[in-house]
């Protein structure tokens, strides 16, 4: 099995060896959607051009090939650069690629305009790619959660955080709910709360939404740290119905202890599992009015869980709270862009320069949840996690040899893999551009 790269070459060279001939389907897919070059778009280049040795359009999409890849440390370019995967993904298949130090000066270079110019790239490649133009799902579900990127060393505003017990930082992260595709990320200091800047984030995320999707109720749901009364009066002025996680307290427990002990009782009576679900009405002092409470009551084996929620929305409780634990999915695609994607390797010193890398592992999942979705779509790996589909179809090995006109990839004829990488490839050459 051999694919070809239109590459001109003035020779024959010495046939060389690769490990990830797999991301030539997701570099020609790349290329009929555009990602990366719109991501390109969004950074400007300040360099001096006499001091110049590496295209930029080269080197973010370098870059943001190797964390495709699983290649998160920016010290594994000092090999990768050679690669010839590599470089046909990210440059012309000859050119030698930056290193360490060229890629580390890269991601120093960009200014903090440049990144908030890619962190509002999630909402609006899923305003324009999500759906087809006519077409208008019947809600937005807007999943928003913070989760915690233990951090080792002296970086910058990477301070402890009491609740994890930790020096982190504390991303703030963005999923639509119906089509799992990430709307935004946004790095934050260690010790700033769940609900630190989620205001802000909202006025970049409701416009474009909106604009798109002028008929369409959206919908948010959050853990408890995300319930402050900010976000709430900023959801209610906004016209958000939402379901929030709340922490409990005395009033709380006093208005379901007559609950609670029922279906303990109920419980050891029967040694089957109780649950329950209600609502009452609260109002706490810092909230302008009542506001509706869910509880949540579980008594099994494992023991006793009393959960509480509070909404805008109508409806019956049970319903609700089911709609609310819907939200592990969204748990599932954290871990996605940490773990197999690896958005917490944030080593860099500055603050800045983590911010931009934050970003670029924000696009990297984009690019191949995209690719899942619009490539994958009715293929086993559908479902699958990045880290399988790039275990199952990225991480290929075989053979490059480059002649006068043309780089070509000598793949083995059978693997494991073989039968979807030939339906990936030819359809994605029958794909109109």
């Amino acid at each position: 099995m051999a694919l070809d790269s239109n590459q001109n070459s003035s020779s024959i060279l010495t046939a060389a060896l690769t490990t990830d001939a797999g991301l030539l389907l997701v570099r020609d897919f790349d290329e009929q959607l555009g990602l990366t070059a719109d991501v390109v778009d969004r950074i400007t280049d300040t360099r001096d051009v006499r001091y110049v040795t590496h295209d930029w359009d080269a080197l973010v999409r370098q870059r943001l090939y190797q964390i495709a890849a699983g290649y998160e440390d920016v010290n594994d370019a000092d090999r990768l650069r050679h690669d010839p995967t590599f470089q046909v993904v990210a440059a012309d298949g000859r050119t030698t690629l930056g290193s360490q130090p060229t890629l580390s000066r890269l991601e120093n270079a960009i200014a903090w305009a440049a990144i908030q110019r890619l962190a509002r790239l999630g909402v609006d490649w899923f305003c324009a790619h999500a759906y087809e133009p006519d077409e208008h799902p019947p809600d937005l579900v807007l999943d928003l959660d913070s989760t915690d990127d233990p951090t080792h060393g002296m970086q910058q505003l990477a301070l402890f955080h009491g609740h994890y017990n930790q020096h982190m930082y504390h991303p703030l992260v963005w999923f639509e709910g119906r089509t799992g595709l990430l709307l935004r990320t946004r790095l934050r200091p260690g010790r700033d709360a769940s609900a630190t800047r989620v205001v802000e984030d909202l006025q970049y995320l409701l416009p474009p939404l909106r604009r798109r999707f002028p008929r369409t109720p959206i919908f948010l749901r959050g853990d408890a740290g995300m319930a402050t009364p900010a976000v709430e009066g900023k959801l209610e002025a906004e016209g958000i119905r939402y379901v929030l996680g709340i922490g409990t307290n005395r009033v709380f427990k006093a208005r379901v202890a007559g609950l609670v002990a029922k279906a303990q009782m109920r419980y050891e009576r029967t040694q089957c599992a109780v649950h329950v679900r209600t609502s009452f009405r609260h109002r706490a002092k810092s909230w302008p009015h009542q506001r509706r409470i869910l509880v949540k009551i579980d008594v099994s084996a494992q023991g006793l869980n009393v959960r509480f929620m509070v909404t805008n929305r109508r409806g019956r409780a049970a319903d609700l709270v089911d709609w609310y634990d819907d939200r592990g999915a969204s748990e599932n695609w954290i871990k996605e862009l940490k773990l197999d994607i690896h958005a917490d390797r944030l080593s860099c010193h500055r603050f800045r320069a983590n911010a931009f890398r934050l970003q670029l592992h924000s696009v990297a999942l984009l690019l191949l949840a995209y690719f899942r979705r619009d490539v994958l779509a009715d293929t086993r790996l559908a479902t699958a996690t990045i880290g399988t589909i790039r275990l199952q179809l990225l991480k290929v090995a075989g053979r490059v040899r480059r002649s006068v006109r043309r780089l070509w990839f000598h793949l083995a004829s059978h693997w494991p893999g073989e039968p979807l990488f030939t339906a990936c490839h030819r359809a994605l050459a029958r794909a109109p551009t």
